[in-house]
């Protein structure tokens, strides 16, 4: 499935659920991305915290916390998280992410062609 094909999927449930991505003015679509933007936060501080427990149980000793491969599919799960809020952003703003990324993958391409080897 392509990126777009995902994201469409993911606003269309959204939208069925009563998560519009789609406003009349500009103060709903302000406060949507306010929302959405707490959100991603949100999962992004959950990632945080699951990659801080696996970093105690690497460098404390004593520490009872998971080790990175048994974090890896909560971690994994959280940048999805992650991702669908990113769609929603991107969805408000009626932007095009694959575009959004390709342009700035060339970019970073220009920007850091220096450091290739």
């Amino acid at each position: 499935m392509q990126l777009s094909e995902l994201i469409k999927s993911q606003i269309d449930a959204d939208e069925r659920r009563g998560f519009p991505v789609k406003f009349a003015g500009d103060i709903e679509r302000h406060d949507q991305l306010m929302r959405d933007l707490v959100g991603l936060i949100s999962e992004v501080g959950e990632f945080a915290d699951g990659l801080k427990k696996v970093g105690l149980a690497v460098s404390t000793p004593g520490y009872k916390g998971p080790s990175l491969d048994d974090a890896t599919p909560q971690l994994r799960s959280e940048l999805a998280d992650v991702s669908i809020y990113v769609f929603r952003l991107i969805s408000v703003l009626n932007g095009d992410l694959e575009n959004e990324i390709v342009r700035k993958m060339k970019i970073n391409r220009e920007r850091y062609q220096y450091l290739e080897q």
